[in-house]
């Protein structure tokens, strides 16, 4: 039986102990990664081995992750969901900033209409 397991933070790590010719596959959202994803190898005493893999991979949105463990005794996937919600933050932070940048905009607009119409009124008292 090939036992496999997910930890990760900045990376996604996939570990298996089984036979020798274990072998990971790596997929992003139902496609396969073809990009050199790194892979260490430790012989255990009984013959079989240890083997970890890790990708590192730049997630700027939500994914589904999949490692695939292949083998002679038998394969086994593990899937994790990767959430980002700093993306919609960052998005409504910029927002929020644009919005205030545009009150204080209108509102120095607004303060520069009631001096202009200040002075137009007393011109126009002192024209009578």
């Amino acid at each position: 039986m090939v036992r496999r397991g997910w930890l990760w933070s900045r990376s996604l790590v996939c570990v298996s102990p089984g036979p020798a010719d274990v072998h990971f596959v790596w997929e992003k959202n139902g496609r396969e990664l073809e990009m050199c994803v790194p892979t260490q190898t430790h012989a255990l005493p009984d013959g079989r081995a240890h083997v970890l893999s890790w990708l590192r991979d730049a997630i700027r949105e939500s994914a589904e992750y999949r490692c695939s463990v292949l083998s002679s005794a038998g394969n086994g996937t593990s899937k994790v969901r990767v959430t980002v919600v700093r993306h919609e933050a960052t998005h409504q932070e910029q927002w929020t900033r644009e919005l205030a940048a545009w009150k204080a905009v209108a509102g120095e607009h607004d303060r520069m209409m009631h001096s202009w119409r200040k002075a137009w009124e007393s011109c126009d008292k002192g024209a009578l």
